[in-house]
């Protein structure tokens, strides 16, 4: 009986303990992404690039070899939060992925825009 009682206050500080260490809820909003940034760029960056790297895979998005990862993280992140600023009604409460997808298809198209 002692050990199934250990065995489960055992499971429950160990789901606490879980529960406290969970890393913050991802943001949903153009809004709340832009916000984030701004306290957190590895977050902001690490979020830019994944979507950077699924584009380029699809091959909506070919960054030239002049341009760093850093680079083109900072310059969408720039971006984003002028987007989010000249027009917030339109851009704040949508999801942010979509967002930031089009930015980078906008500034590195694979092929030429006519």
């Amino acid at each position: 009986m002692r050990r199934v009682i250990a065995s489960i206050a055992t499971g429950m500080l160990f789901c606490v303990t879980a529960a406290m260490a969970a890393p913050a809820a991802a943001p949903a909003t153009t809004e709340q992404f832009v916000a984030r940034c701004k306290s957190d760029a590895a977050f902001c960056r690490t979020q830019i690039l994944a979507a950077e790297i699924l584009l380029e895979r699809s091959r909506k998005v070919c960054l030239p070899a002049r341009v760093s990862k850093d680079a083109m993280a900072n310059k969408v992140r720039d971006v984003i939060a002028d987007v989010l600023e000249e027009d917030p009604d339109t851009f704040g409460t949508g999801p942010y992925r979509p967002v930031v997808d089009q930015i980078i298809a906008y500034l590195w198209p694979c092929e030429p825009v006519s």
